[in-house]
């Protein structure tokens, strides 16, 4: 490998493309907010990451890690690069799809059926799960088909924790002496796979990264080759399944696959090995890996199932007396999906303590009720006693939501709460990340209610976790000495480009906190001069006209978005970058921006057509003299409305679905349904209204 390959603008930016639209929604939505923020001067940035690159400056930083309880009572680790270190290890991961490929593409389909492929330039690294996941399951078919009626399954311990570095680039590169770039690499990959500097080792992949999920495919694709003309020998991640006509046929098999996986250093997990004869192809089909891996779990918009339908469905997946988990995949489906019901909640706080497996689900359940008495109880009883530290963190995070709104908790239990989210927010234990992360989201949010600098504890945090909390940080935070300010210092750029939308909003600068702009890191100074929080010199004219051209194909000449919007003009360009930072991994978050856009714009529009005495113009202040709602300056009936219908009908649109979105109001105010993210489709709805709607726009526009 030679570094100048990895670091080409191409790879970096293909690199980043594809972590932008990889399908690890859980992994990803740690980072989603990072990602907008660093898409801002997505150019800038990347370019400044290649020179580091060449330069030879630029240092892996130690990932945090999320454990995530498993149904054994063990940890599956999640490792939280940094963002620059997911680049780079994702531009690397793209050098390698492109040398294995002629070595991978005759077992993909056949006996491979994870982590497929796209084609080499597609911003999608793989192949929708759904589709190579049914070809696994066709697979067995025929093999059930063809009489190979025994089926072994071998599973591997740890399998991500003992990929040998040494072994992985020797299959990778097999004729390249060591040097000094796979030196470099070496190092990236001991950073990156250990939890401590002073821990570093030869071993491990970090999970959660599309790009690992790639490298650990390469490192088993000798074991593949090996064993391709095996009969039965099958699949899909580090889940192999061996089939064959008698009961020797598949022992022999799991003979030589044990030999070919010790020799790599793989460890065998003994106790998930069995020998079984399937009867039907059923009992075959049921020997699968689990699809429910919350690693996968989608985020977006999802297909509500009715209320009885739910608790239905949601009670045929357990079992026993008490009630446990029977069928994991139905739970999650539902959970997802499943309209509050009081019912199922009197289940679900019942099941959280036994089976942290589903944390996730059960919080995301939880999230969609009101503030309700067994919610808080359970949440408090799970901080108190329960050994999973990622659960103690989900709880506290829900209890943050209970400190403003309708039943807020009561003085005497918030102050208990404060007191011992100060104490979690000292200790900063590694191992506790999520916990330590759910207390200070709960700091944070108690400063606006207690009036107490509660957010002073950020300070000392880990840079990712201080990135984690920025959204709700309070505007107290922005004070000199505040925990802004320590952002903006930071040695790593997440909790600095973190906060530079709320910085550009609220008209600060690092002049605020007697910081210069050279003292800054270059990707939050570039963040800030792609906002206009820092002017730029020889800058494009009208960077507005700019992005609009460029994203809704409408020209702004020969009218000035300058003229139109005068001193509020970089205020409004903030709020564009915004948007079209998040145009394609964040539709939600352009959303938000590019309405907040939309206000700013047909502010600064009524007050011309106001003074010109345009037919279109109406007022935009109540009697008190305070703004109007942009809802409510659209309304259908206005002077506006009836005179621009195609501009009015688009923004009014807009503005009603940015209210139902979950970053703006958690529930329906009518229905109390949950809110829901925009999908893709609807952007695309818009996008093609405002393609109308703009230029009419422009044409109004001084």
């Amino acid at each position: 490998m030679k570094l100048k390959q990895l670091a080409t603008p191409a790879n970096l930016e293909l690199a980043w493309r594809r972590i932008t639209t990889g399908g690890n929604h859980q992994y990803k939505r740690y980072f989603r907010p990072l990602y907008v923020a660093y898409e801002v001067a997505f150019d800038a940035n990347l370019a400044d990451l290649r020179k580091r690159l060449e330069g030879g400056s630029f240092t892996p930083r130690q990932p945090e890690r999320v454990y995530l309880p498993k149904a054994s009572g063990l940890h599956r680790p999640l490792s939280l690069l940094h963002i620059e270190d997911q680049i780079v290890l994702q531009a690397f991961a793209n050098l390698a799809a492109k040398k294995l490929y002629p070595r991978r593409q005759p077992l993909q389909f056949k006996v491979v059926f994870s982590n497929i492929l796209q084609r080499d330039s597609s911003i999608f690294f793989f192949k929708r799960w759904q589709e190579t996941y049914a070809s696994f399951q066709r697979r067995i078919q025929k093999h059930y088909d063809a009489g190979l009626r025994w089926v072994g399954d071998f599973d591997l311990a740890a399998f991500y924790d003992t990929v040998s570095h040494d072994l992985l680039l020797k299959t990778i590169y097999p004729r390249t002496p060591s040097n000094g770039d796979m030196d470099w690499l070496r190092q990236c990959l001991a950073t990156w796979s250990s939890e401590k500097a002073a821990s570093r080792h030869g071993h491990g992949i970090p999970q959660g990264p599309l790009a690992s999920d790639f490298l650990a495919e390469c490192f088993l694709l000798p074991i593949d080759q090996a064993l391709q003309k095996t009969p039965g020998y099958t699949r899909y991640v580090d889940d192999v399944r061996l089939f064959g006509k008698t009961e020797d046929d598949v022992r022999a098999a799991i003979i030589q696959l044990e030999r070919r996986c010790r020799e790599h250093g793989l460890i065998p997990q003994s106790g998930k090995f069995a020998v079984k004869h399937a009867a039907t192809v059923q009992e075959a089909m049921g020997m699968l890996p689990s699809i429910g891996d919350p690693q996968r779990s989608s985020t977006p918009a999802r297909v509500p199932v009715p209320r009885a339908r739910a608790r239905e469905l949601f009670l045929t997946s357990l079992g026993g007396k008490p009630y446990r988990v029977r069928d994991k995949t139905r739970l999650r489906y539902v959970l997802y999906r499943a309209e509050p019901d009081p019912e199922v909640l009197k289940l679900v706080c019942g099941l959280v303590p036994h089976h942290p497996e589903h944390a996730d689900a059960f919080f995301a359940y939880l999230a969609r009720f009101s503030p309700r008495k067994p919610i808080t109880r359970l949440c408090l009883s799970l901080i108190d006693k329960n050994p999973y530290a990622y659960v103690r963190g989900e709880a506290w995070l829900n209890l943050a939501g209970r400190l403003e709104g309708k039943r807020p908790l009561d003085a005497s239990t918030r102050a208990g709460l404060v007191k011992r989210a100060i104490t979690i927010a000292k200790k900063q234990r590694p191992e506790n990340f999520t916990e330590t992360l759910g207390a200070c989201h709960f700091l944070a949010v108690a400063e606006v209610v207690e009036g107490k600098r509660y957010s002073r504890f950020l300070n000392f945090q880990p840079a990712l976790l201080q990135a984690f909390v920025s959204d709700v940080l309070p505007d107290t935070a922005f004070a000199v000495d505040g925990a802004a300010e320590s952002y903006l210092k930071a040695s790593a750029f997440e909790p600095g480009i973190s906060i530079c939308a709320r910085v550009h909003a609220m008209g600060l600068g690092p002049a605020t906190f007697n910081i210069k702009p050279s003292a800054l890191t270059s990707q939050v100074r570039n963040t800030m001069e792609a906002l206009g929080t820092i002017p730029v010199k020889g800058g494009p004219v009208d960077p507005i006209a700019e992005l609009i051209e460029a994203r809704y194909e409408v020209s702004s000449a020969p009218k000035s978005w300058h003229t139109l919007l005068g001193e509020d003009y970089v205020h409004a360009l903030g709020l564009l970058k915004l948007a079209d930072a998040a145009f394609k991994s964040g539709f939600s978050y352009w959303l938000a921006n590019q309405n907040s856009f939309h206000h700013a714009i047909f502010l600064a529009l009524q007050q011309h057509l106001n003074a010109t005495g345009h037919a279109a113009a109406r007022s935009f202040k109540n009697k008190n003299g305070e703004l109007l709602d942009l809802g409510v300056m659209l309304d259908a009936s206005s002077p506006f409305s009836k005179a621009c219908p195609v501009v009015a009908d688009c923004f009014r649109d807009m503005n009603n679905r940015r209210n139902h979105l979950p970053n703006s109001h958690p529930y329906d105010k009518k229905s109390a349904a949950p809110s829901k993210h925009l999908t893709a489709k609807e952007r695309n709805r818009f996008v093609h209204d405002l393609k109308a709607a703009l230029p009419v726009f422009v044409g109004l526009m001084p």
